[in-house]
């Protein structure tokens, strides 16, 4: 039984992307044709739709991973095959600006969530292959600058906390972010016992960190938001799509 979703039996496609921001997913349904809301269940607002002739669905799962866990397992309940999650990011290393985008390669587990999900053992948190594949050809169909690398997974903000970027940075990540090593892990296990289901992660970089190499980078504008998530969105829907189901 859904206990967050509640939506009908059917109502998800095989592929979906997924959002901690409700407000993303109605832009992103504005994106799809024929879309139909299926849930809005606890403000967990979901859309089901086509996109270029693929039927394609969006849901919000809330903010950090605990929420990310419990809403992305009840997807792959529900049948979801493929999923990618597209969000913000707040970047720490060099050459990378407001409003560039990263595909992520995989994801550095620092949250709780994760950790438990491994039950204290080692930490698997990385995409599928074919669409990370995908993202990074679309991004550079649509995209003058976009970077592909892996992020670490938190918790809080740093901000909130004394976390420093430097370790970070000299670990190789790119930035930092909410969602991703949880939703990598579950669709790792998910697999491993049953019907293979694929995960992928495209990110706008909101914001640069104090310290951040290049110099201080404060928040994007709303204006200047929107336009480079709009963007990611189409570089996501399109990955989406271009992959076969292996269900098919």
């Amino acid at each position: 039984m859904a206990i967050y979703l509640r939506a009908a039996d059917g109502a998800y496609a095989k592929r979906v992307l997924v959002a901690g921001d409700p407000g993303r997913i109605e832009r992103l349904a504005g994106l799809l044709d024929g879309a139909e809301m299926v849930t809005k269940n606890r403000g967990l607002l979901g859309y089901t739709g086509t996109y270029n002739g693929q039927s394609v669905s969006v849901q919000s799962v809330g903010m950090g991973c605990p929420s990310m866990a419990m809403v992305g397992e009840e997807l792959f309940d529900y049948g979801v095959e493929q999923m990618i999650r597209i969000g913000t990011c707040s970047s720490f290393a060099p050459g990378i600006a407001n409003g560039d985008v990263i595909v992520v390669t995989g994801a550095a587990a620092g949250d709780g969530t994760t950790a438990s999900l491994a039950g204290g053992g080692p930490v698997a948190a990385f995409p599928d292959f074919a669409l990370t594949a995908a993202l990074v050809a679309s991004a550079n169909q649509r995209l003058s600058r976009f970077h592909v690398g892996p992020v670490v997974t938190v918790d809080v903000e740093p901000h909130l906390s004394s976390t420093s970027t430097a370790g970070w940075r000299s670990q190789g990540l790119l930035a930092v972010e909410m969602e991703a090593s949880a939703m990598f892990n579950l669709a790792l296990r998910r697999s491993a016992v049953g019907r293979r289901v694929r995960a992928g992660c495209v990110l706008t970089v909101s914001d640069g960190l104090d310290g951040h190499p290049d110099g201080s980078q404060t928040y994007l504008s709303d204006d200047e938001l929107a336009v480079a998530t709009d963007a990611m969105h189409l570089v996501a829907l399109e990955a989406l799509v271009a992959v076969p189901l292996d269900s098919v």
